[in-house]
């Protein structure tokens, strides 16, 4: 049976209660910049839940890693160490059915975004919190692969209870 947003988002909403993690709605903040976003739930400090106004078939998880200017200053493209790490990162993501993309300010690389999606059709309370895990694994895996290619890599902005547990403990 077809799900409107109004529906999806009220059951986004009571499987992101069952977790227990602190989360907000997000909607009228991000309604006041962009037109492209229905409704937004911003879980923990790093993943967000949304429905795209272009979409109406899916909502979209996304875990954003953010990095601090010192692990920034490592992720150049001449580094070869950022090479390899680019390289297992894009494996491992291609490997999980989850997509990945680098984000930049201006020249430098100021974090990345791990995301993947659950179609309306299916959307109930297993098939989220499965692409949930699925995409905090990878997140975490990510992290491990960033952290064994650079020493001294932080990550500390990663360490949040949204992507270092299972969605059920």
């Amino acid at each position: 049976m077809v799900k409107t947003s109004d529906e999806m988002k009220n059951l986004v909403e009571e499987f992101i209660k069952v977790t227990k993690i602190n989360y907000e709605d997000q909607t009228d903040k991000v309604k006041e910049k962009s037109n492209l976003i229905e409704w937004q739930f911003r879980v923990g400090t790093n993943v967000i839940v949304s429905k795209n106004a272009n979409r109406a078939d899916r909502i979209h998880l996304n875990v954003n890693m953010r990095f601090p200017p010192e692990d920034a200053k490592l992720l150049v493209m001449k580094n070869p160490s950022f090479s390899k790490a680019v390289m297992d990162i894009s494996e491992i993501c291609t490997i999980c059915n989850v997509g990945h993309q680098w984000v930049k300010d201006k020249e430098n690389i100021a974090g990345l975004a791990i995301f993947s999606h659950v179609d309306e059709q299916i959307l109930d309370r297993i098939s989220f919190h499965d692409t949930w895990d699925n995409v905090a694994r990878v997140t975490a895996h990510i992290q491990k692969i960033l952290r064994s290619n650079f020493s001294g890599f932080s990550g500390q902005a990663n360490s949040d209870e949204t992507t270092e547990k299972s969605m059920y403990g």
